[in-house]
């Protein structure tokens, strides 16, 4: 399948350091715009048998062991393009007609230091679930420039069925072959040599996520959702935000402030009005759905957290979470419209985390029915 979409080109473009040198020496910004010239561009990264050469690195991440199964996620963008931009959704783009942004995701050993991942050679399969030396599906995909009309980039994203990436370790840094069947049966080849650097989101030393202290969250509005209902009790989003400045998706703060994210459980149709304790959970991590709970937060890595938690976007825009391991919360629907939400927090890190905020939430029922 191939997603056709026209890109407007009111986006920035990213601040994103290339991890190899342009063997090329390409520093030319001009965004060509008749089909010649498209076509003279790209051929310079494509040899006779049709394999497109790569030759940048524009970041990857090291994720670890993320799931605690012993082997860690490593997930990298390869490119012949030194100027990456973004749509308003956050996807990477090319910037430049005729180029190309490969993005890969594999499932490797462990990287003997977490600090400075290095990408393990060996051949890796496409597959669809998480494995050793496992190219998954989901997330391995092409991303071409095909040509500006207009003030637009048409921009198609080139997903993958089956293939194969072999990775070799040089002096230059790795030596990258893909070979790759399209969900439309076409082949595709990629090459790539050069360096590569990933950047650690892993963590995988003993880590403390946790915001240090105690933080008083003053909400400036609030969102709430129903994520789904059960026999005996309905699930409720509520996320409660000091800034109504947030990301495209609304889920977190785009400027210095918090996010307090509350996984609520209560009587079907009911709402949120209600008290609320901290839910049990069994050994293997399974909530016991029941009305009146919270569900405890967790970290998973080093950047994500589920569950209930408080996300704070500090000055340098680096973010630090605060997981709820007790507590209650005591939510009043006052008949205005308004609810009243008072809450205390137990953090992981042993701090706390308060609320006390009366004002009007946004229901996304109807965005989610839409949605579905």
């Amino acid at each position: 399948m191939k997603l056709l979409k026209y890109i407007a080109i009111a986006l920035g473009v990213l601040t994103m350091v290339a991890c190899g040198p342009d063997n090329n020496g390409d520093t030319n910004n001009n965004h060509h715009t008749n089909k010649e010239n498209n076509n003279n561009n790209e051929d310079r990264f494509v040899l006779e048998d049709g394999t497109i050469l790569l030759n940048n690195c524009p970041g990857g991440i090291y994720f670890g062991d993320f799931w605690d199964e012993g082997i860690a996620d490593y997930y990298f963008l390869l490119s012949n393009d030194t100027k990456i931009g973004q749509t308003a959704q956050g996807f990477e783009v090319p910037m430049t007609p005729g180029r190309t942004l490969l993005f890969i995701d594999i499932w490797a050993d462990l990287s003997k230091d977490h600090t400075n991942p290095i990408i393990p050679e060996g051949t890796y399969r496409m597959g669809d679930k998480r494995g050793q030396n496992i190219l998954t599906s989901e997330f391995t995909l092409a991303t071409q420039n095909l040509e500006k009309v207009g003030e637009q980039y048409r921009i198609v994203d080139i997903y993958f069925s089956d293939g194969t990436l072999v990775v070799t370790h040089t002096d230059k840094g790795y030596r990258m072959e893909a070979s790759f069947t399209t969900t439309e049966g076409e082949s595709m080849k990629f090459l790539f040599e050069g360096e590569a650097t990933l950047e650690d989101k892993s963590n995988d030393e003993e880590y403390n996520p946790e915001l240090d202290g105690n933080y008083e969250m003053i909400p400036s509005i609030g969102h709430t959702y129903l994520y789904q209902s059960y026999e005996n009790c309905d699930n409720h989003v509520l996320m409660l935000f000091t800034t109504d400045n947030l990301t495209y998706d609304k889920v977190h703060v785009n400027e210095p402030g918090a996010m307090m994210m509350l996984d609520l459980y209560n009587t079907p149709g009911k709402g949120l009005a209600g008290t609320y304790r901290l839910g049990d959970v069994s050994d293997k991590g399974i909530l016991t759905k029941e009305p009146g709970v919270f569900c405890p937060g967790r970290m998973y890595g080093a950047s994500t957290a589920l569950g209930s938690f408080l996300e704070r976007v500090n000055n340098d825009m680096s973010v630090e979470h605060a997981v709820f391991v007790d507590g209650q919360l005591t939510i009043t629907e006052n008949g205005d419209g308004t609810h009243t939400i008072v809450g205390s927090f137990t953090t992981g890190n042993e701090g706390t985390v308060s609320v006390n905020w009366t004002g009007s939430l946004i229901d996304h029922m109807e965005d989610k029915n839409k949605d579905n």
